[in-house]
């Protein structure tokens, strides 16, 4: 796969992946009178996959209809609420892969799901677009998409760039440290080509994706952070004269920036970019907030609580809250990205060879906890979804118990009934199965979360 261009790898999968080639037919078969519900994920991977299905399936001549409800697996409720009647496909982009979305046929003809995060069940009724299990390799949904709209063409320049804000913000490629990942490469270095300047390294302030070296960063950064930033915009509701819910806000301002009509290529400032549009506007006000915040929270992760040490990979526990603004947010808004921020220092002062980060973060709502890094020896998805599956064990259904994620970056919430103590000591306890595996002693128990072969 790494020797091939796009083009090439494109070809490859519409020959050798069923679920690609499957997804092919089902958006072939849209005419002008079919009628399409994209469902996509809150964050910036799941806005710029709904932005280039949603121009795909206009071109192809379809109705469609985006949806960015908050939270990641679609809800029976949610679908129920917002389709009446029936349509022709339901587009679930981002939103996990579920052995539950086999239920939502009773809304639609077809179901197509494009989703690149470890299954979480096995949907016998869809079609599903996922190569996770095919490929042990990063990518993003975006991406995915973009190979579809490639394959059924033409695609232009602001899919390009959509797609690649998608890429960057869940990290399968890092343009300061030219670190790729093997099934993004083709596109990332197509990308590369098409916009120079969006990938030249430059002295300034750093984003919350330049997590190694903190001097440097790229306008690509700066573009994925500030699109980030904007899914927030409902919570910095003074910024947003009148509150304008963050994921649709960023979508209008992608949509709004492919009219603009200007060429990706000669953007040279975060300012081109923003600039001469309402949502941008609102957007560049709340990365103001945001940086203040920012820095609040750099002071509650300076110094986190050292646990052990796995296969030379230091595990450290910080303790603290959201910023205020984020309090009311059912997912990581801000504090685990600061903490990231901690990897590379820890990992130079103390002589790890990696290191991974576990954030607990008590919010109004419930308990938040995340976790970043583990070079790739630790799995963080799977300790997140080891410690839900512990919890959903002591409480009963309906505490809104969720976890999983990526392997250098995962997430779990509990709802605010279930108590604070609870989540903590299952937390150590797993903490302390894992230093058990990586040391080759399991204590006469079966570990419930595995170090990585």
């Amino acid at each position: 796969m790494v020797l091939m261009n796009y083009k090439e790898q494109v070809k490859f999968l519409r020959e050798r992946d069923s679920g690609f080639a499957g997804a092919v037919e089902l958006l072939k078969s849209l005419r002008r009178s079919s009628s399409v519900v994209v469902f996509s994920h809150h964050d910036v991977d799941g806005i710029a996959s709904a932005f280039i299905l949603q121009r795909l399936c206009r071109r192809l001549g379809a109705k469609v209809v985006v949806k960015l409800p908050e939270g990641f697996r679609l809800l029976v409720e949610e679908l129920e609420t917002a389709v009446r009647g029936t349509v022709d496909l339901l587009l679930i982009s981002d939103k996990g892969t579920f052995a539950s979305y086999d239920d939502f046929f009773r809304k639609a003809e077809n179901v197509l799901i494009l989703d690149h995060h470890p299954l979480d069940g096995r949907p016998t009724r869809c079609t599903v677009f996922n190569p996770a299990p095919e490929y042990p390799v990063g990518t993003a949904t975006a991406l995915l998409c973009h190979m579809l709209a490639t394959q059924l063409g033409p695609t232009d320049e602001h899919d390009d760039l959509v797609a690649l804000i998608g890429c960057r913000g869940d990290a399968v490629f890092d343009p300061v440290e030219n670190r790729f990942d093997d099934f993004a490469r083709p596109f990332v270095e197509r990308a590369r080509q098409l916009f120079p300047r969006l990938f030249r390294t430059r002295l300034g302030c750093p984003t919350m994706y330049d997590l190694v070296d903190r001097r440097r960063t790229a306008l690509v950064n700066q573009i994925t952070e500030a699109a980030y930033v904007g899914t927030l915009a409902h919570y910095y509701e003074a910024e947003t004269r009148g509150g304008a819910y963050g994921p649709e806000l960023v979508f209008t301002f992608l949509n709004d920036l492919a009219r603009r009509g200007e060429n990706p290529a000669e953007f040279r400032s975060l300012d081109d970019v923003l600039g001469k549009l309402p949502a941008g506007a609102i957007i560049s006000r709340t990365l103001q907030r945001f940086y203040l915040d920012w820095e609040l929270l750099s002071g509650r992760v300076q110094s986190p609580v050292f646990l052990g040490e796995v296969q030379g990979v230091g595990v450290y526990l910080a303790f603290a809250k959201e910023a205020p603004s984020m309090q009311s947010a059912p997912f990581p808004a801000i504090l685990p990205h600061v903490a990231a921020t901690q990897l590379e220092p820890l990992k130079r002062a103390f002589g790890h060879e990696e290191t991974a980060i576990i954030v607990f973060c008590p919010k109004e709502i419930g308990v938040q906890v995340s976790m970043r890094g583990g070079g790739g020896v630790i799995n963080c998805g799977q300790f997140c979804s080891r410690l839900a599956e512990r919890l959903r064990r002591l409480f009963p259904p309906g505490t809104g118990i969720e976890g999983g994620g990526h392997v250098a970056a995962a997430e779990f919430f509990a709802g605010k009934s279930v108590p604070i103590y609870a989540v903590m000591r299952e937390l150590l306890w797993m903490a302390e199965e894992l230093f058990q595996q990586g040391s080759g002693s399991s204590g006469g128990q079966e570990p419930s979360v595995k170090v990585m072969e």
